[in-house]
């Protein structure tokens, strides 16, 4: 079936497959078969490989605690939502930082806004919250407090292993991915032909490629919102501030009788 359902399997039932498709008899490394798969999936590049996710809402992903300024980015972090960033406790939603000082990671000029020159003190405040991301971090102008992140993410199992999308030709992707990688190990320390190796080069690319297109096609639903948020006569400036609740909301415009 080449429609994607919105459910996920789990990466053992990949690893079954090669082995009863191929005939390993060798045992894999799962640190290799899970850098395969991440491998494949961030190829893949569409869209809906990723989900939509709030942090707190999976053991391995709490809401991220800000100490002097930076907190640690969940472990399936790929990019955050618009508007994606708030302050747990008073809901108040952090934009991104546009000031080139304001929040240089590591450096005493951090929060500059709040510790400058009284001669130019009304020139640097910003009493807006906001944030920047930086290598597995993220940095506010609150020196402590709790952020709840909606962010766009790879899904995981209880393990922190990736889970795979239900759909055949994102699972014979990941397969053909693993099956390649092992292939070209087997031939460089030539124990397998390159007729061999050169097939299963040849069933990765093609896989991967239709992995892609299957899954980049939006439902109906989706659709549905993004068309009525695009042609909006009237525009939203403020759609920020409730993370864009409304945005896929149809317009009312009253204009009399």
């Amino acid at each position: 079936m080449n429609n994607w359902t919105g459910k996920y399997v789990s990466l053992d039932l990949i690893i079954e497959r090669v082995f009863q498709n191929h005939g390993y008899e060798h045992e894999f490394d799962w640190n290799d078969t899970l850098e395969w798969t991440g491998e494949a999936l961030r190829l893949i590049g569409a869209p809906s490989i990723y989900v939509n996710k709030v942090s707190g809402t999976h053991p391995l992903t709490p809401h991220v605690s800000v100490i002097s300024y930076k907190g640690e980015l969940p472990i399936d972090f790929c990019e955050m939502l618009p508007a994606g960033c708030r302050d747990y406790d008073t809901q108040e939603v952090y934009r991104y930082a546009t000031d080139t000082f304001v929040l240089a990671p590591g450096s005493d000029s951090y929060n500059i806004t709040t510790n400058a020159p009284e001669s130019r003190s009304e020139l640097n405040t910003n009493d807006d919250k906001v944030y920047t991301l930086n290598d597995s971090y993220i940095f506010v102008n609150t020196e402590t407090c709790t952020l709840e992140l909606a962010y766009r993410a790879l899904k995981i199992d209880d393990r922190g292993f990736p889970m795979i999308p239900d759909n055949e030709r994102v699972l014979k992707c990941i397969e053909a991915n693993i099956v390649q990688h092992n292939d070209y190990r087997l031939w460089r320390k030539n124990k397998l032909s390159e007729a061999v190796f050169r097939h299963s080069e040849k069933e990765w690319l093609f896989y991967v490629g239709s992995a892609g297109n299957a899954m980049k096609l939006m439902h109906p639903d989706k659709r549905e919102s993004i068309t009525k948020m695009l042609v909006r006569l009237n525009p939203v400036i403020n759609a920020h501030m409730s993370s864009f609740k409304f945005a896929g909301n149809q317009e009312d415009l009253n204009i009399g009788s």
